[in-house]
């Protein structure tokens, strides 16, 4: 037993102080897809099933960036990508009912991506979810964003207008 204690003591000194927490199945494959993209994504693994990336989504026909993330879970096998602060539709604001109307059309009519509302904060966002169940498919992840970035560039300038003030 005393010739154990020596061993068991020179293992928890080899062992470091404090270790990462194991990074998600795709972690290193979604920051490598968005680094091919050059999107420079900044990329925390926050648990050992949950990456986030984030990076500035280029609005394709401006020099505009908008901030964006992409959200990896091991739980629930999926990419979240979205841009966060698309719009901002505050619920007081007596046209963002028009805003609303005008968001569920597009909902309607986009195959991919989606718009969302969060009425206690008044963001929108535009965004899009990958399952990653069986596999990280590298095509459709980097069509998603690509896709995210054309739609934001086409829908943002009519969305905003539905928020200014009517002209006198």
């Amino acid at each position: 037993m005393r010739r154990l204690l020596p061993l068991a003591l020179l293992c928890l000194a080899t062992l470091p102080a404090h270790a990462e927490p194991a990074a998600p199945r795709y972690a290193a494959v979604l920051q490598a897809e968005l680094e091919a993209l050059k999107l420079a994504p900044e990329c925390t693994t926050e648990s050992p099933t949950r990456q986030v990336c984030r990076y500035r989504a280029r609005a394709s026909t401006t020099e505009r960036t908008l901030p964006a993330r992409a959200v990896y879970s091991d739980e629930t096998d999926t990419v979240y990508i979205y841009i966060e602060r698309y719009l901002s539709a505050p619920a007081d604001n007596p046209r963002t009912p028009a805003l609303l109307r005008r968001m569920m059309e597009l909902n309607w009519e986009m195959l991919i991506g989606k718009l969302e509302w969060d009425p206690r904060s008044g963001e929108v966002r535009l965004g899009a979810v990958m399952s990653t169940d069986s596999n990280f498919d590298r095509r459709a992840f980097r069509s998603l964003v690509k896709t995210l970035d054309t739609l934001s560039a086409r829908h943002r300038p009519a969305l905003a207008s539905l928020l200014e003030p009517a002209a006198p």
